[in-house]
């Protein structure tokens, strides 16, 4: 299955940390607009809504991998292999499999590829050590 929307959470060149512990998954959280969390949920998959600082909020799904994406299986629109060289506010597009359903949680959605239709400038790490070194 695809799945477009704007990457708000990338952790693909190390796995999530989430209170301290090692999830020892990577994954990569998106936006999705309203046709996209139709989509997602006619399918079995929970979408959750995140409230932003603002006072706004957004409709978005996670998607994980236990193992890393190599960089031939991270695009551009082009065919260009990026790697993990893109951030937060990228527009991207996911493809991903459906895993068995929970029943708190919804069917899992395993993340395969990522093409990346219009990348943020700068690198952005999920380690923080090395946002510092970059910055």
């Amino acid at each position: 299955m695809i799945t477009t929307g704007i990457a708000k959470y990338v952790y693909l060149d190390s796995t999530e940390k989430f209170n301290g512990e090692d999830t020892e998954k990577y994954t990569l959280t998106i936006a999705v607009d309203d046709n996209e969390a139709k989509a997602l949920e006619k399918a079995g998959v929970k979408v959750r809504t995140i409230k932003t600082e603002d006072g706004g909020s957004y409709k978005a799904r996670k998607f994980s991998t236990k193992y890393p994406l190599s960089f031939d299986m991270i695009k551009t629109d082009e065919g260009e292999a990026i790697g993990h060289d893109f951030g937060p506010e990228s527009e991207v597009q996911v493809l991903w499999k459906a895993g068995q359903e929970h029943p708190t949680h919804g069917v899992a959605t395993y993340l395969t590829a990522v093409k990346v239709m219009k990348r943020t400038e700068g690198y952005k790490s999920a380690d923080e050590e090395t946002n510092e070194f970059f910055a």
